[in-house]
């Protein structure tokens, strides 16, 4: 993993983190990685919680990765990273996208005390879309987490971006 990876996990753990000690009464800090999965790890005295993240995109099964590119290779400074973005029905495969990552999550065990955090990074949804959308995140019933919750920065014009925080399960 690198640096900036390891950046975003980061913030994002700890953007869910401040939302689940609001609605938890608790006080966890970020302690450090958790190994290999879940990601992250944060203590609150004696106590430990970790923090699986994973990223949803504006892409589906036939956009071969193009937002993940878009994304990643940027924040890279790859050569090869593209320089626009276009496409449709950005906000239906946004949504896919989720309900896909927590299928694939929710699928798996990561053991007791861990909360998984969705992040997305849209470009072109802004948050009262994103919030409309919410009754169609489908969390499964096979969920083991403690907490989901789906983190994102939105667009709120040209250049600033609105934080949120919402709890799915």
């Amino acid at each position: 993993m690198d640096s900036i990876q390891n950046g975003v996990e980061r913030w994002v753990g700890n953007q869910v983190i401040e939302r689940y000690n609001t609605d938890h009464r608790t006080s966890f800090q970020f302690h450090g990685r958790a190994g290999e999965a879940p990601d992250l790890e944060y203590r609150d005295g004696s106590r430990s919680l970790r923090v699986e993240v994973t990223t949803a995109y504006y892409d589906d099964k036939n956009d071969k990765d193009k937002h993940a590119k878009f994304l990643w290779l940027a924040a890279r400074k790859h050569p090869d990273a593209p320089q626009k973005l276009s496409g449709k029905d950005c906000d239906e495969k946004l949504v896919k996208n989720i309900n896909a990552r927590l299928a694939d999550k929710c699928s798996k065990s990561y053991g007791p005390n861990c909360v998984l955090a969705v992040f997305v990074f849209p470009q072109l949804t802004r948050v009262w879309e994103m919030e409309a959308r919410l009754e169609d995140i489908s969390v499964p019933a096979t969920n083991r987490f403690d907490a989901i919750y789906l983190f994102g920065e939105f667009p709120i014009g040209i250049g600033p971006t609105e934080l949120r925080v919402w709890k799915l399960a």
